[in-house]
This record gives C-alpha cells, structure tokens and sequence, in this order.
C-alpha cells in the first residue's frame, strides 16, 4: 500500500510596490469544473519600507468566486513541491485582478508601520491538521483596502490539491 500525497505548490511574488489605493496582490482560483479541491496550506508575507510609511494598511486573504483580468501567471512556472507533480489547475493572477463574490477575511498580515527605514514579516496557517478549502468555483484574493506607496510587499502562497 502507497501513500499518497497531494501535489503541492507555492508561488511568490516578491518587492512590489504598495498603491495608494485599493489593490488586489494576487488571486489563488480553482476553475470550475476542474475536478479538484484547493488547501490552501500557508500565506507567507513581509513588508518592509525605505522611508516613513503614513498610511499603511493590512493585507488581508478574502474569499472569492470569480477572478479575471490582471496576469495570469502560466502553470508550468508555479514551483512544485516534487518536479514530478503535474501543473497545477488552480489560476494564480497577479498586478491587480479582477475579483467578484469577496467574502470575509480569513487572514490578516500587518504593514510596517515606520517613521523611517523598517520591515515586519508573518506566516499566516490554518491550525495542524486543516486547512482553508476552495471548491470548484471559489478562491482567495491577497489585497489591501488602501496603503502607502513607501510600502512594500513580498507574499508567497502555499497550497495542494486533490480530487474532488
């Protein structure tokens, strides 16, 4: 008898700029109809700033039903846990996507709240043993309401996926 282990993947993106406005950093979406189940296993994030940041604000990870628009990054180029994996069918979308049906929170990173130079940094995971789940159909969105152009944001998302 096997074991089997889901394939897992993580992608990042790393030094983007904060926006003055409301931004969506990136989408994690499981397509409908793709026969799979998304765990989102770890959100990764660190901030860091070069000069006073005046308005900062949290990254939160919002459910979602729908994402479009934006960069869709191509499958064969989000990092596998083991080469062997097959792509992922989960869509990872950076550079503000369109995002619909945004539902709660269900994590929050703080920004670095600074008069000058200063950096924070957090790993956001459900407790062992579970995991935030996205059906067919349904996603999370990495986004802040507003922030700080002096903000900065490195954010890697974690996740596997099983049939359904």
């Amino acid at each position: 008898m096997s074991l089997y282990v889901p394939p897992t993947y993580l992608y990042s993106i790393n030094d983007v700029p904060g926006v003055a406005l409301a931004n969506n950093f990136l989408s994690l979406f499981n397509p409908s109809g793709s026969g799979k189940v998304l765990s989102g296993l770890q959100l990764i994030v660190s901030t860091y700033s070069g000069s006073l940041t005046a308005s900062p604000n949290s990254l939160l990870a919002k459910r979602i039903t729908s994402a479009t628009v934006g960069t869709l990054i191509a499958a064969s180029t989000i990092a596998r846990f083991r080469t062997a994996s097959p792509d992922p069918v989960a869509q990872v979308r950076i550079a503000n996507p369109t995002v619909g049906g945004v539902g709660l929170a269900h994590s929050a990173s703080a920004p670095v709240i600074s008069t000058g130079a200063g950096q924070s940094s957090s790993a956001i995971q459900p407790p062992p043993g579970a995991s935030f789940l996205y059906a067919p159909g349904e996603g999370a969105v990495i986004t802040t309401a507003s922030g700080d152009l002096d903000q900065v944001w490195n954010i890697s998302i974690l996740w596997s996926e099983a049939k359904a």
